[in-house]
């Protein structure tokens, strides 16, 4: 599969946004821009929190102008409509929600690091987190596909499982 250059990559917590970021990065040679390292709800309400917000605006507004890059996470208050207005490559990960609380449990038992986060450990392991991703929509998946019918320009890679997505990583490749 052949894939465009100015890349959006959204899914569920722990659906391996960032993983898939990361790697389409070393493959690409492409910048990436975590959402999650902004998140203005990780700091307490005030002048940081306010501050996290003008600066991802302002450093998405800088990435979209350029040629080639990937932006990872949702945060539909973060520019959304011109992050899909200008990119190419909607890439969702659908991975079933058992497998993504697997992916949370092991990543605070082994404290693996998170390419778009500090990391999580077994002492900020929180019952609440399951709790999101048993929910039905624990990712806007309303929005998504409003913005899908919004976007026509946008090609859609959907993939259904870690597996689906190791396999994706193997085989694309970017349009010439």
């Amino acid at each position: 599969m052949k894939i465009g250059n100015k890349i959006i990559i959204m899914g569920g917590s722990c659906s391996g946004k960032s993983t898939m970021a990361e790697n389409l990065s070393k493959k690409f040679d492409l910048p990436v821009v975590y959402l999650d390292l902004y998140d203005p709800y990780a700091v307490p309400q005030g002048k940081e929190r306010d501050t996290r917000k003008e600066k991802i605006n302002q450093i998405i507004q800088q990435t979209v102008a350029k040629d080639a890059w990937i932006i990872e996470g949702i945060y539909e208050w973060y520019a959304f409509d011109e992050r899909l207005d200008n990119a190419d490559t909607l890439i969702l990960l659908l991975a079933p929600a058992y497998k993504r609380i697997w992916c949370y449990l092991k990543t605070c038992i082994t404290k693996t690091k998170r390419h778009g986060r500090q990391g999580f450990s077994a002492k900020n392991f929180r019952w609440n987190h399951i709790w999101y991703m048993l929910r039905k929509h624990d990712a806007p998946y309303d929005l998504i596909d409003k913005a899908i019918k919004n976007h026509p320009q946008l090609q859609i890679v959907k993939l259904k499982s870690y597996t689906e997505a190791n396999e994706f990583l193997k085989s694309v490749k970017l349009k010439d």
